[in-house]
């Protein structure tokens, strides 16, 4: 139940309690999540160029210089990492295992879910600031309400003098990245990472699976990725481990997650029947063998995400399909099963013993099929993700003895959400609920980046306390200042654009303006949606763009070294009008294809206009097109434009003709194997008479379909 905030303004000094007060009564703090224990008091401990950042022991070393970074961006000082002691002016990091909460927290450990008092933090500012966690972790929280508390007035910055004490309720908060129905770099799940860090968000669940790929890439069988539909492509190794290692030294902890038995086609596919038949269908884990690749490719992933004390093996919608097996068919009439659905139960039990095999907590979705019941015997095994949007669900499994995570399908609206609330089903403080995920599901990146990662704190505030007060203007004032801080970080380049955009569009060349707040930096871009390097080009001044744009941008220091992470602008796409030769004239095709809804015209290939909405297509190729000058001119260059979207190439020859009978050939691209783009391919030849120009479309490496979105042709000299 929300209660009243309090405020007690007169007093000299303010505890405030999660417990039903607003942490913005009586304190300009603005801290996010609410922390558990805050004392403010009068003063502030200024932050000055002779501020050092003292890592007590070298297992905080890599803290302390992600911090001293992180300040920098925050404040356009750096203070000095040291170990040692700390002095007056310092900020100081320990770790001080004998820490303890004030409350008990529903956590693992090893296998178990237990109560315990580990995981909290304190924060003290006096005359130097002393931050304690009860491991490095806690440290990492402890340092995120540093960098949230610091005060810039111009040039002078100082941190308030307060005494905090703060934990998390219970161990397991964590956002869902789709790593496999949409493309995800590396890149984007490292903003994620600080997203997580940069508001207590203890961990990182990666959608390795689905129907479209899997994106594990493992070394024992490696056809397991080899299907996936453009453009996600797998991980490698040597991707996945710096990830995992980049979260580990933030504080957080990626869990990885092999959907199965359901949505994993790419994975069934790709393994050419060893699972099961190719196509949408389920695992078939009564196939000999199957198991022993399943437990491989779980300890593969296991090996990677080292960090993680959980496993999500996955469990969602599983689908019917096996049926008419005969392996099938033998074990139901052999165990007297009454419905396909029981078959998950025993698949279930097997991968439990899989997932603790490999010293990880089994963790599972519970939208097995209508009619599969949850199986008791699991229940002291498995934490189930309270997920599908049955009435009753979640309270049905915890009367079972699960423990579980609540990812509800259906939201209450923001100010009556907390970790306990589930679909239908409101759970109780009693009920074992081990947190809160939120799934952000087929998010493309730049809606991932730009959009849904600054929304977290909605649902984090009351995970990491589920009765924290939601003041009437958390989200345009703690949450957008919060957002604010995070940015300077996470997002340290701003772009500006000058010119007419309209619904991501624009027909004439922009001017492209980057800037940050941090001097003496270097800003490196790439206008093709790839992340920045140090030898990507440099940024200097405005520059003027014609032509689409996935820009992104990142900070390095004078040494080369990354600075805070890669700011991505949305997508902007160039549609540009360009009169030529073949502009309005008349066009004939072999075949025309689309809908009465989607045309493909023929006409589309000569407006013009170099827009991937627009174009001829028809099926199956080859096919030609051919465009009437209406007179002969001299001709000395040709554009083909074939539509375009990262991933595909064209092949296709070029003949030209003064009577429509006699074809001279003027470009071969009959072997090309260049991803198109929306300049498409310049074919330049000796000065040559034409009236008809005709484009033969031999293959699209993407589809049995042609596609044509543009040809153009100049007069020789003009």
């Amino acid at each position: 139940m929300r209660k009243r905030s309090i405020g007690v303004l007169w007093l000299p000094a303010l505890v405030l309690s999660c417990a039903g007060v607003s942490v913005n009564a009586g304190n300009p703090l603005n801290l996010l999540p609410t922390p558990k224990v805050l004392k403010v008091d009068g003063g502030a401990m200024p932050l000055t160029a002779d501020s050092r950042l003292v890592a007590t022991e070298a297992k905080l070393k890599p803290l302390a210089d992600i911090l001293a970074d992180e300040i920098l961006l925050v404040t356009k000082l750096r203070p000095a990492v040291v170990e040692g002691e700390g002095k007056a002016g310092d900020i100081v990091l320990i770790i001080n295992p004998k820490l303890q909460a004030d409350a008990d927290i529903l956590t693992v450990h090893g296998q178990e879910v237990l109560k315990t008092r580990e995981y909290a933090h304190t924060m003290a500012v006096t005359d130097r600031v002393v931050i304690e966690g009860w491991d490095y972790r806690a440290v990492c929280e402890g340092t995120v309400t540093f960098l949230q508390a610091i005060v810039v007035e111009g040039n002078k910055v100082s941190v308030p003098k307060m005494t905090l004490k703060d934990w998390p309720y219970s161990d397991y908060s964590a956002i869902m990245i789709d790593c496999a129905r949409q493309h995800q770099p590396i890149y984007v799940l490292k903003l994620a990472v600080e997203t997580c860090r940069l508001f207590k968000v203890r961990y990182l669940h990666l959608h390795l699976s689905d129907d479209s790929a899997f994106t594990f890439p493992s070394t024992a069988y490696p056809e397991a990725s080899s299907v996936h539909s453009p453009p996600v492509t797998p991980y490698t190794l040597a991707e996945l481990k710096d990830l995992v290692a980049y979260a580990d030294a933030r504080g957080v902890t990626c869990v990885p997650e092999m959907e199965g038995p359901g949505h994993c086609t790419a994975m069934l596919d790709g393994m050419k029947g060893k699972l099961g038949r190719a196509g949408n269908a389920p695992i078939n884990w009564l196939k000999p063998g199957a198991f022993a690749i399943l437990d491989t490719i779980v300890g593969e992933m296991c090996d990677v995400f080292k960090s993680s004390p959980y496993f999500h093996f996955g469990g969602d919608e599983v689908g019917t399909g096996l049926f008419g097996d005969p392996l099938c068919d033998a074990y139901v009439k052999e165990h007297h099963l009454t419905g396909e659905h029981t078959l998950w139960i025993p698949y279930t039990q097997e991968m439990v013993k899989i997932v603790k095999k490999h010293g990880k907590k089994p963790v599972m979705w519970d939208g097995q099929p209508v009619g599969c019941p949850l199986d008791p015997s699991l229940a002291k095994d498995v934490i189930l993700y309270a997920w599908f949007p049955r009435k009753g669900q979640a309270r049905a499994a915890q009367d079972m003895g699960y423990t579980t995570i609540t990812a509800p399908w259906d939201l209450p609206p923001f100010p009556e959400f907390n970790m306990f609330t589930c679909n239908n089903d409101v759970l109780t403080r009693k009920d074992k609920v081990l947190g809160h995920c939120r799934p952000m599901w087929e998010m493309d990146m730049v809606a991932l980046a730009n959009s849904f990662l600054p929304c977290t704190p909605e649902r984090h505030e009351r995970t990491w306390g589920p009765d924290n007060v939601i003041e009437s203007d958390y989200l345009k004032n703690r949450m957008a200042r919060q957002n604010a801080r995070a940015d300077l970080i996470a997002r340290p380049v701003t772009f500006s654009f000058a010119g007419t955009i309209k619904e991501g569009v624009f027909n004439d060349p922009l001017t492209v303006t980057m800037s940050t707040t941090v001097p003496g930096v270097q800003i490196r871009y790439r206008v093709d949606g790839e992340e920045p390097a140090l030898e990507s080009p440099l940024y200097e001044k405005p520059f003027q763009a014609a032509e689409s744009l996935s820009l992104r941008a990142s900070l390095f220091d004078k040494d080369g070294k990354r600075l805070g992470y890669t700011t991505l602008a949305s997508s902007l796409r160039y549609v540009h009008f360009e009169p030529n030769l073949t502009t309005g004239k008349p066009v004939t095709a072999e075949s025309v294809g689309g809908t009465p809804e989607a045309p493909e015209k023929a006409e589309y290939a000569v407006d013009g206009w170099v827009d991937e909405t627009k174009f001829w297509g028809t099926i199956p190729g080859p096919k030609w097109l051919k465009v009437d000058l209406q007179k002969e001119y001299p001709v000395d260059r040709i554009q083909v434009v074939p539509l375009f979207d990262g991933i595909r190439y064209y092949q296709y020859t070029v003949e030209v003709s003064t009577d429509d009978k006699v074809w001279t050939p003027v470009a071969d691209a009959s072997k090309n194997t260049t991803v198109g783009t929306e300049k498409g391919y310049m074919h330049k030849f000796a000065p040559t008479k034409a009236r008809y120009i005709r484009v033969n479309v031999l293959k699209n490496s993407d589809n049995p379909a042609t596609h044509l979105v543009e040809v153009r042709a100049w007069e020789t000299g003009k």
